[in-house]
């Protein structure tokens, strides 16, 4: 055995070698106990390279990381006394990267292989039980789940993180469960926690002060509770109705309850700053087929020009025809399933909206990215319950697929609606009416062919009357005998068809609308290419057709004495309908396709900051095949040649084929669809967004950026052929134009000052300030636009807001120019029906020439608002606002439209062509030949009004929510000078028709009760009286148009449980709705566009039946 000694006398020679190992181990030992030693830290977020370089210098240990990596990301917060290695697991965490520790006792910081963890739990209703259904999801990674019959749920494969966990549920708050930590390979395991019902008022608005329940179906997803943005979402920055500006916000569950097939209809109904008394084309008889717009959006009395609509803050594309004028956009290109809000902003917002947004601004969002795989169906069918047939109906498929680990999302959705519109039979507004001028010496087109003598000489000899009508069923062979008992009798009946529409006043067949038939199909996928970067498209194509019925051409024509079916022994004087059913009731049909591309991405910077930039491609192409009327020299030469017989019953006999061949016009060839408009906008923008930007006044957001915009309009050659292909008259060429638009704008929405500078009796100020420049092609477009906001919070609920907000901007040109003749063509095409206020409030066809006006000035507008807001409740709650509106522009632009050129024919006697009176006529004036249309500039408008809105919530009534709401708008002021040397016109109280249809108060007010199975509710809508231009008031017998009321009901119920599955996947909800449950008459108008007598507010089939029904799974 030996073993190693160390005696007295080698101590000497080994201490020096003893000193030389220790100090190394006694070093080490030092540096470990340092590691293990807690330290006070301070590092607030912030990049990652630099918040290392801190935790280095804060705790004295050296850290070994790659700047190029850290620097892209950012880090944890860590704040107070902490173990090194503890403090730099929290600073690392949601980095993607991870620390080890080195033999030397450096920290080594590398990028962490992704590995995937999950998390799971348990909700409970207040009363202890198990919360089935809820949904339950992570925002930010967008993962989402449903909570099963024992109130659990399981979110897996999930990146490693922290994250915000929240659950939702019809009826309750949501509730955040949490910003859970992510760890990978591991569970989460949350202890039990319980729902609670709404008792605070700021919940009001998000959930239940729209008066309907939110529906947690797995599409949706509140839009104030998660400001997600996506990089094809919405653009804009949140709006709620509590902001310094004045929002008006309508959300899903309020489109779910209205039981419509469209959205114009919704809008048409609720929104009350829009045009009561317009009808849209799909509404409207007497509109071209080829028209697509919502023309009753006008907000607040301004043009149509003047709100701007957008969808997910994009300017939704407009639908155009060559020579048409602007137009507000149609927004029934977007399915109803799509729609998760609709934001309208009142007043003058060119800073916030590009365009001329005097009137006002509606915003469309869309839903946004779904979280798991769920399947839609919606279907509605509308109807009217006075026993005829106007069926409207609308069938939409939503499905949406999340995919690789969430990272990628994909929507797709499929809608149909179709329409037929009730019919003057049905209606009997016109009979209703009976406006019939039976005046001998004036024309007459009904039923049946109306004869009268060119020189005024008896028709059955000496004493006889001059006038007399084809009989019922006559064949125009009959002689005089045929004439018996007809003698002085002229046919007032309104033509029929069979049963077929006929696009004609004259027809028993007219319909108050069109019948229509849509088909849309939209895509989207959004693609997380890094976590960093988010990219997505979505598509849009849209199919319309539309028809009218049979053309009814207005015939005049005279029947020479020696034509053998004349048994007159003189010349008579003809007048007729004729149609063209070999050609069938669909010949004339409008076929609108639109197409939209948009392309974005976005890039996620360190401190929340967005910088995006998106593409939005859209065309639409307009088609029409039809009839451009009927050559009168022709047609009357048919005659003279014995080809056609205008004393058969038209109604009954078919025209000759000789008509078809060689006095029928046709657009552009027999058979043929013309391409009326061929419209291209191409949108550019890109912009830097931060919605939880630290200022030294508090956390605000920013929105910057610029976009370009194109517009193009291409050439077209209006074409009139007869059968055989030769040109009925001189081609119209129409010039396209192509216009680009470029602006730059900031908005900054933050706390004026910080809260410890505010009195105790403030509790915070907010502000909203934005700019705009807008440049142009031409140097006369070119503008810039300031908005500021104010609101002021006081304690108990009340707050005070304000705002000025302008405009400038010069016209938006016609996309397209054309040159009419000053006299009308032997052909009788390009006429337009007015009603003549000089003649009687006469209706007669006149030609509009557009006529350029080189001297137009910019407009200016200025918009003040000052608002006051309450807010109140926990189990009662209660939600007031009250907001005034000032409106003031110089140098306006106003569209002369042929009607308002007679209206406004004092004003403008210039563009206004009539005739010398007849002998003996009764008005001093003679009959419209022409009228020139175009835009002037009127001297300045001034308008005011208030808008109120009231919101009540019993949230524990009898085991479910009872709410109540009302909101009024009142128009006060409306003053319009046309020129400068003109006199002010008071159009509220004294109208002259340059601001039409105004109502100086309306109304939408309801109450209903629900809870999570079914509900039922009442709904009330009022519009004022409305005071005419006094050249109605002797045809109307009064001064003004009477109120209108209309009372709807609904009531709906959660299927759910008869269902054979059992899963929380599937979900079945119906509703029932009917509008004007008790039938309210429309009141009496003489001079509405549709020869109705009648003033429509809203559909014109009256009362109305809605059933819906909407499957999840």
């Amino acid at each position: 055995m030996s073993c190693f000694t160390l005696n007295c006398t080698s101590l000497p020679r080994v201490l020096p070698f003893i000193s030389w190992i220790r100090l190394p181990v006694l070093l080490l030992a030092a540096s470990a106990l340092a590691l293990a030693e807690p330290v006070d830290f301070d590092l607030p977020a912030q990049s990652g390279d630099a918040a290392l370089l801190a935790f280095s210098k804060q705790s004295q240990i050296e850290v070994l990381f790659s700047y190029d990596e850290l620097r892209n990301v950012r880090s944890t917060e860590v704040v107070g006394r902490l173990e090194p290695d503890q403090a730099l697991v929290h600073l690392l965490t949601g980095t993607g990267f991870t620390a080890r520790r080195s033999s030397n006792g450096k920290f080594v910081v590398s990028k962490l292989q992704r590995r995937y963890g999950a998390v799971r739990g348990r909700l409970l209703t207040p009363a202890g039980r198990p919360a089935a259904g809820v949904r339950v999801f992570i925002p930010e990674l967008r993962k989402s789940t449903l909570t099963d019959e024992h109130g659990e749920f399981d979110l897996s494969s999930l990146r490693p993180g922290r994250y915000p966990l929240v659950a939702t549920a019809d009826g309750y708050v949501p509730l955040l469960l949490g910003n859970i930590q992510i760890q990978p390979e591991a569970v989460e395991t949350l202890p039990a926690r319980s729902l609670q019902e709404p008792d605070h008022p700021a919940k009001l608005e998000a959930v239940l002060v729209k008066g309907k329940s939110a529906d947690k179906y797995p599409f949706d997803r509140d839009m104030k509770l998660l400001p997600i943005r996506t990089a094809v979402g919405n653009l804009d920055l949140r709006r709620t109705e509590d902001d310094a500006l004045p929002y008006t916000v309508y959300d899903r569950s309020q489109l779910n309850r209205s039981g419509v097939v469209n959205l114009n209809e919704f809008l048409q109904r609720e929104l009350l700053d829009s045009d009561a008394a317009t009808h849209p084309p799909e509404q409207n008889g007497s509109a071209d087929t080829f028209m697509s717009t919502s023309a009753n959006l006008s907000l607040r009395g301004y043009g149509t020009e003047e709100t701007v609509v957008l969808i997910n803050g994009r300017r939704l594309p407009e639908v155009l025809t060559s020579g048409s004028s602007p137009l507000l956009p149609d927004v029934n290109f977007i399915p109803l399933s799509l729609v998760q809000q609709i934001e309208v902003l009142p007043v003058s917002a060119s800073a916030l909206y590009t365009g001329n947004a005097v009137g006002g601004v509606i915003n469309i969002v869309l839903r946004p990215d779904v979280d798991a795989a769920a399947t839609e169906v919606t279907a509605t069918y509308t109807n009217s319950l006075a026993g005829f047939d106007a069926p409207q109906s609308a069938v939409s498929l939503l499905h949406a697929q999340s995919l690789l680990g969430g990272a990628l999302r994909l929507r797709f959705n499929a809608s149909t609606t179709r329409s037929t519109p009730a019919t003057e039979a049905e209606l009997g507004f016109h009979r209703q009416m009976n406006a019939v001028n039976d005046t001998p010496d004036q024309p007459l087109y009904r039923a049946t062919p109306n004869v009268s003598s060119t020189t005024g000489k008896p028709l059955f000899g000496d004493g006889s009357p001059t006038v007399t009508s084809v009989a019922p069923g006559a064949d125009g062979l009959g002689g005089i005998g045929a004439f018996s008992g007809r003698e002085g009798v002229r046919n007032t009946s309104l033509f029929a068809t069979d049963g077929a529409l006929a696009a004609s006043i004259d027809s028993l067949e007219y319909p108050y609308g069109r019948r229509q038939r849509r088909d849309t199909f939209f895509g989207s996928a959004v693609y997380d290419l890094f976590p960093w970067l988010e990219v997505g498209l979505d598509a849009t194509i849209s199919r319309t057709v539309a028809n009218r019925g049979f053309d009814v051409i207005r015939g005049d024509l005279v029947l020479g004495r020696d034509a053998s079916i004349n048994p007159f022994g003189q010349d008579v004087l003809i007048t007729l309908n004729e149609t063209a059913p070999l050609l069938g009731e669909k010949y004339s049909e409008a076929r609108l396709e639109y197409s939209s591309l948009v392309f974005g991405a976005m890039l996620k910077l360190p401190q929340d900051w967005r910088a995006s930039v998106d593409v939005q491609y859209a065309n639409n192409v307009t088609k029409y095949r039809g009839l451009g009327g009927a050559d009168r020299k022709r047609w009357q030469s048919l005659v003279d040649q014995g080809l056609y017989n205008p004393l058969r019953d038209t109604q009954v006999f078919a025209p000759p084929s000789a008509f078809y061949d060689e006095a029928l016009i046709y657009r552009g060839g027999r058979g043929q669809f013309v391409t009326l408009g061929d419209y291209t906008t191409v949108d550019i923008a890109g912009r830097l967004t931060n919605e939880s930007l630290v200022l030294p006044t508090g956390v605000g957001a920013v929105n910057v950026g610029g976009d370009y915009r194109l517009n193009h309009m291409a050439n077209f050659r209006d074409e009139r052929r007869f059968s055989d292909g030769t040109l009925a008259t001189e081609p119209i060429r129409w010039s396209g134009r192509t216009l680009q638009r470029y602006s730059a704008f900031a908005e900054l929405q933050a706390p004026l000052l910080p809260p410890t500078w505010l009195p105790r009796w403030i509790h915070g100020v907010e502000t909203d300030l934005a700019v705009r420049y807008v440049g142009a092609d031409t140097s006369q477009e070119t503008n810039i636009a300031p908005t500021f906001g104010l609101k002021i919070d006081f304690p108990a609920g009340f707050s005070f807001r304000g705002s000025v907000t302008t405009s400038n901007r010069f016209p938006t040109p016609y996309m397209s120019h054309r040159v009419f003749s000053a006299a009308p063509t032997d052909t009788g095409v390009d006429y337009i029906l007015i009603i003549d206020p000089r003649r009687g409030n006469e209706r007669t066809y006149v030609l509009a020439n557009d006529l350029p006006n080189p001297n137009l000035r910019p407009e200016a507008a200025v918009s003040q608002t000052a608002g006051l807001l309450y807010q109140s409740g926990r189990i009662h709650r209660f939600r007031v606002s009250l907001d005034f509106i000032d409106t003031r522009k110089t140098n306006e632009l106003f569209l002369l439209t042929p009607q308002s050129v007679l209206d406004l024919e004092n004003l403008w006697p210039e563009r206004v062509n009539r005739l010398s009176p007849y002998p003996n006529d009764r008005y001093p004036v003679g009959i419209v030949q022409s009228v020139y249309t175009g835009i002037t500039n009127l001297a300045w408008r001034h308008s005011q009004n208030w808008n109120a809105a009231v919101n009540y919530g019993w949230t524990k009534c009898f085991g479910g929510t009872l709410e109540a709401y009302a909101r009024v708008v009142s128009v006060v002021r409306f003053d319009v000078q046309g020129l400068p040397t003109s006199s002010v016109v008071d159009e509220l109280n004294d109208p002259d028709g340059a601001a039409p249809n105004l109502l100086k108060y309306r109304s939408n007010f309801g109450v209903s009760w629900s809870n999570r199975a079914y509900g039922f509710g009442l709904d009330g809508h009022y519009f004022h009286s409305r005071t005419i231009p006094e050249s109605q008031w002797s045809a109307q017998g009064s001064n003004h148009i009477d109120p209108f009321w209309q009372f709807d009901a609904h009531v709906h119920a959660d299927l759910k449980r008869w269902l054979p599955w059992k899963s929380n996947r599937y979900g079945l909800r119906a509703q029932l709705r009917v509008n004007n449950i008790f039938g309210t008459q429309f009141p009496r108008y003489v001079a509405d566009d549709a020869n109705s007598g009648v003033q429509a507010y809203g559909d014109w089939r009256g009362p109305v039946y809605s059933l819906s029904l909407t499957a999840t799974f």
